[in-house]
C-alpha cells in the first residue's frame, strides 16, 4: 500500500513537472519566435514604430492561452493520472484474483491430503482395538505372547501420535491458505470495485474535456471518494 501511494505521487510530480517545463518552453518560443517558425526580423531604422510593435505582439496572441482556459491543462494532467491508477488498478486486481485461485488449489489438495493422513490414521486404530480385544478374550494366554501383543499395540500407539502431529500441521497449512484465499479474494474485489470509480471519472474528465465544463470535472473528482473508499475497505 505504502508503495502504491509513494508511486502515484512521484507520478503526479513528474507529469506536473513536465507541464510547467511545456509552458515554460512555449512562453519562451513565444518571446523569441515568429508565427511564422522562424525568428523575428529585426526592425529597420526607417520602418515606423507601431508597424513594428504589431510583429511582435503577434506571436504572444497566437501562443498563449486565455487565463480561463488554463485550466484544461489541468484536466489533461488529472486525467492522464486517474488512467494510470486505474491500469494499477486492473492489474493488481488481476493478479490478487490469480493468487487467490493458486490458494484455493493448494487448499484443496491440502484439506485432501489431511484426508488421506485420517483415513490411515483410522485403520492403524482399527488395528490396535482389534489387538486389545484379543489380548484381553484371549484366556490363558502365555506371558511370551502377551508380551508380543503389547509390543505390536505400542508400535500402533506411536504411529497414532505420529499421525496426530501429522494432522495437527497439515490442518495450520490449510488454514492459512484459507486465510490467504480470502484475503487475495477480498483484495481482488476492492480493486475491482475501486476500478468502476476510476473509469467514470475518466469519463466525466472526457466529457467536461468535449463540453468544455468545469463543473463536470469538478463531478469526476468526487468519484476518487469511491475508488478510497473500496482501495481501504479492501486491505
Amino acid at each position: 500500500m505504502v508503495i502504491f501511494i509513494l508511486l502515484i505521487a512521484v507520478l503526479c510530480v513528474g507529469v506536473w513537472f513536465l507541464v510547467r517545463k511545456n509552458d515554460q518552453t512555449t512562453s519562451e518560443a513565444c518571446s523569441h519566435h515568429s508565427p511564422y517558425g522562424g525568428m523575428v526580423m529585426p526592425v529597420k531604422k526607417d520602418q515606423p514604430k507601431e508597424t513594428s510593435q504589431k510583429k511582435q505582439a503577434a506571436p504572444t496572441e497566437v501562443f498563449e492561452k486565455p487565463e480561463n482556459e488554463r485550466w484544461r491543462d489541468w484536466l489533461a494532467l488529472s486525467t492522464t493520472i486517474i488512467a494510470v491508477v486505474a491500469i494499477i488498478m486492473a492489474l493488481e486486481a488481476t493478479r490478487a484474483s490469480t493468487l487467490a485461485v493458486i490458494s484455493s488449489g493448494k487448499e484443496t489438495n491440502t484439506w485432501s491430503f489431511f484426508q488421506g493422513k485420517s483415513a490411515k490414521e483410522s485403520g492403524y486404530q482399527l488395528s490396535k482395538a482389534t489387538l486389545e480385544l484379543q489380548l484381553e478374550g484371549t484366556p490363558g494366554i502365555s506371558a511370551e505372547a502377551a508380551e508380543k501383543y503389547r509390543k505390536e499395540i505400542k508400535k500402533y500407539d506411536e504411529e497414532l501420535k505420529r499421525y496426530k502431529d501429522e494432522k495437527d500441521e497439515i490442518m495450520e497449512q490449510a488454514k492459512a491458505l484459507g486465510k490467504t484465499k480470502e484475503k487475495n479474494q477480498r483484495l481482488s474485489a476492492g480493486f475491482t470495485n475501486s476500478l468502476v470509480f476510476l473509469q467514470i471519472a475518466i469519463v466525466l474528465s472526457s466529457i467536461a474535456t468535449m463540453m468544455r465544463k468545469k463543473y463536470i470535472w469538478y463531478i469526476s473528482f468526487s468519484m476518487l471518494a469511491g475508488w478510497l473508499y473500496f482501495l481501504v475497505n479492501s486491505f
